[in-house]
């Protein structure tokens, strides 16, 4: 059974049986054939299919969900058994925020590894709200996530800080030095993330509270593409002060502080409520909190 609830949900998330028999390493008539297997055990038609794609049925949905769960609890008794025979080891499936996964986690990785060689983690990096839905679903076993979330299948903890700054190109100028007014950011094009990211709730908040309406907006999706965007001179954005420590020392961006706002963002670790902790997860949290 377990294999043919593998099978099945290979089938559904590559969303077509050619795929799904390249993922497993088996021939697609050997897809089809456990996919029939399977229908004939639950007496129904689990899958709607052409000759490019499969759909869910009400059925197949019901199914889906539940053998999710069942491949994912089965995953972390195995895990579990591990650790008891052979102490600290085995796969860690880490979900980060773009901020935090960049330009953060890169070293505390390295430390793990070198702590832990038996430990083999997976790194994710999306925006905090993919990160978040993922750890709930049980994709991931920790996530690292930039924005609080409020959800009840989630436990949400901060455990670190950063600055929020503004970063202009080098030939911007204003009167006050180091600080800027809304007066002098007001004309510009801003460069923000996209929903769903931790920057972009942070940005909003501080829009929101010093009433700054820009000239114009520009959406990206990377911290990256926007610090090159504005080392360019086509706009100002709001990060974290972590993600521009290098181009500031090296002089190809500058940052400036708001006159009279001063914001700190936080950085959260979430964990699926129902889902019991392993070794791997408590030694990774320690290092979180160190």
């Amino acid at each position: 059974m377990d294999r043919l609830l593998r099978i099945f949900t290979t089938v559904v998330e590559k969303e077509n049986l050619t795929r799904a028999a390249e993922k497993l390493f088996i021939t697609q008539s050997a897809v089809s054939q456990n996919i029939r297997l399977l229908e004939e055990k639950f007496n129904t038609k689990l899958l709607e299919r052409n000759n490019k794609s499969v759909k869910l049925t009400k059925t197949g949905e019901i199914l889906y969900f539940h053998a999710r769960q069942i491949i994912n609890q089965y995953s972390l008794a195995e895990r579990l058994i591990d650790e008891m025979q052979n102490g600290i080891s085995g796969p860690l499936n880490i979900g980060s925020g773009f901020t935090f996964g960049e330009y953060l986690l890169p070293d505390l990785i390295s430390q793990l590894i070198t702590e832990y060689p038996k430990i083999t983690p997976k790194i994710t990096i999306k925006n905090s709200y993919r990160i978040a839905n993922q750890v709930k679903q049980k994709d991931l076993d920790i996530g690292i996530i930039e924005r609080e979330i409020s959800d009840d299948s989630i436990i949400t903890i901060p455990f670190s800080e950063d600055d929020m700054v503004v970063i202009v190109p080098v030939d911007f100028s204003n009167n006050n030095g180091e600080e800027v007014s809304i007066g002098d950011l007001s004309d510009k094009t801003w460069i923000i993330r996209e929903s769903g990211s931790g920057t972009r709730q942070v940005t909003d908040i501080m829009m929101d509270h010093t009433k700054l309406k820009p000239a114009s907006v520009l959406e990206f999706g990377s911290t990256q593409l926007i610090k090159e965007t504005v080392k360019k001179g086509i706009g100002v954005s709001y990060v974290s002060k972590s993600t521009v420590q290098e181009e500031i020392q090296k002089g190809t961006l500058k940052s400036v502080d708001i006159k009279n706002y001063r914001d700190t963002r936080r950085f959260y670790y979430v964990i699926n409520k129902l889902q019991p902790s392993t070794k791997t997860v408590e030694v990774f949290i320690k290092m979180l909190l160190q």
